[in-house]
């Protein structure tokens, strides 16, 4: 093998070892209830009948997680909530929510105005809602509540992804008033699902 090669190798691994997906929290720490129906075995069903939805995606969630330092697992899981993956999307050109929200990961056109910037199941379009929405709102709960710990923000970021940042007001009852008041601690539930049994990060 000659040096070129070894010292290729040698980058590759290197780059591929410094990624982080933590920045924002771990879920792997947190302990959800799963949905307000069935709990954790429900969230955990729902997310498997989603996977090869997801995994048809998961270039772009490991895309977006490394550009942002946030687990993919977590995006993935938001996207199996949101549309089941895009599945419930592909008979409407990407529209969902009464033709509300745009994309894999929903986005609100009544409070966004790039929802359309890119194609509905792009990558682009995913990296877009990290960017935007997900990332500023686990920033913006951490400023609210800054006695809480780093994974209980990441937490209430994903609640305020379904119901804003105005209403994540204690941890005690993070997803009183979210959909089906189950919203985050649905979505957690999946991505530990993904990372246990489909060794996501």
């Amino acid at each position: 093998m000659n040096l070129l090669v070894i010292v290729t190798l040698l980058a590759i691994s290197t780059c591929a070892w410094a990624v982080s997906y933590t920045c924002h929290g771990d879920v792997r720490r947190l302990h959800p209830t799963g949905r307000a129906n069935g709990g954790v075995t429900t969230s955990k069903n729902e997310v498997e009948h989603d996977y090869r939805d997801l995994n048809n995606k998961k270039s772009c969630y490991y895309a977006s997680g490394a550009a942002h330092c946030i687990q993919p697992s977590v995006i993935a899981a938001l996207a199996s909530r949101e549309s089941r993956g895009g599945r419930l999307l592909t008979s409407t050109g990407g529209w969902g929510d009464h033709h509300n929200a745009y994309g894999i990961l929903q986005c609100d056109t009544r409070y966004h105005n790039f929802c359309e910037n890119y194609a509905w199941d792009s990558c682009e379009h995913m990296e877009l809602m990290v960017r935007n929405v997900l990332v500023p709102y686990i920033t913006q709960v951490a400023r609210k509540h800054p006695t809480w710990s780093q994974d209980q923000k990441l937490q209430g970021g994903i609640a305020a992804y379904n119901f804003g940042i105005s209403n994540v007001q204690s941890w005690a009852n993070l997803d009183g008033g979210t959909t089906q008041n189950d919203y985050s601690n649905d979505v957690v539930a999946r991505a530990k699902r993904l990372i246990a049994n489909h060794n996501w990060q």
